[in-house]
């Protein structure tokens, strides 16, 4: 990875075996650009000079929505979320250790500070075990009724840079950390990977059907590009 500069607009250089020039905005605000092995300076220059406007719309984009929910310190009085809603941390000195959801705020007892981020994790995981399963599931019958399509298998798993996937033998994971975003977003996610059960690609005709299937999935994501940044 290289980090170049095009102007005002600074961003990191991956080359590839790929055919084409990409262009992502991350949620942070920063910049990357995929491009093939053989590409110029001059091509790349080119593809970001077209696309500029859309790069600073999609930077001022994530930089009205603040900080990122997604960098926790894991301290008195900050914000969490849990299905979509925040709730405010509240630590407190114990013998044992606790998670307990109390009206605004998530009450963790424990006698070691340092006990506090696992603690979450572990909260955050039955939760989705707890929760998931009862939003997803009338996602896929809906899906099966309709395409008579359905996963052989679906696991919850702490993913570190996908929110799902969906294997070539029709097997569906989907991100436990999910679980802090709404509803909406937990069934988009599942919307998008049981598409990939016909369309194993990001083609045109793989967004005609999802389009089909869940026809606001791109409020959704945009809500889950929120929640979850």
């Amino acid at each position: 990875m290289e980090s170049k500069r095009l102007g005002s607009i600074g961003y990191s250089l991956i080359r590839s075996s790929r055919k084409t020039i990409g262009i992502i905005v991350r949620t942070d605000g920063s910049v990357v650009v995929r491009a093939p092995h053989g590409a110029t300076k001059k091509e790349i220059d080119d593809v970001l000079n077209k696309r500029i406007d859309w790069i600073l719309k999609h930077k001022k984009k994530f930089e009205e929505l603040g900080p990122a929910y997604t960098k926790r310190e894991f301290v008195n009085s900050e914000k969490h979320l849990f299905l979509g809603n925040e709730y405010v941390l509240r630590i407190s000195d114990a013998p044992f250790n606790s998670v307990i959801l109390n009206g605004e705020f998530i009450d963790i007892e424990c006698n070691n500070e340092s006990m506090v981020k696992p603690l979450m994790e572990q909260w955050y995981r039955q939760k989705a075990n707890e929760l998931m399963p009862d939003i997803i599931m009338p996602v896929v019958n809906q899906f099966k009724s309709k395409y008579h399509r359905s996963p052989k298998k679906i696991s919850l798993k702490n993913m570190k840079s996908r929110w799902g996937s969906c294997s070539s033998k029709g097997n569906i994971s989907m991100n436990i950390k999910l679980i802090k975003s709404t509803r909406d977003c937990i069934e988009y996610v599942m919307a998008h990977e049981l598409c990939h059960l016909i369309q194993m690609n990001h083609s045109e005709n793989y967004y005609s059907l999802l389009t089909e299937f869940m026809p606001d999935w791109k409020v959704r994501k945009i809500m889950l590009d929120h929640y979850m940044r």
